[in-house]
């Protein structure tokens, strides 16, 4: 598997991760402890596809 089919994975991943939540959170159903673990697990998940892109590119940048 390419370096970049990995990065490609993982950020499918972690994008179907966050539609599963966003649409509980839409729902309005949630106790107020569930809100705030959804919340953040979004804020987790932004993170590790930030980290993820910053991978990305810098091993992007090293093969050049």
């Amino acid at each position: 598997m390419r370096e970049q089919s990995v990065f490609d994975y993982l950020t499918e991943k972690l994008a179907e991760q966050r539609t599963i939540i966003i649409e509980s959170l839409t729902k309005g159903e949630l106790l107020h402890t569930e809100y705030v673990k959804l919340c953040g697990s979004l804020r987790g998940l932004e993170y590790a596809e930030d980290l993820i892109k910053d991978l990305a590119k810098r091993m992007e940048e090293s093969d050049e």
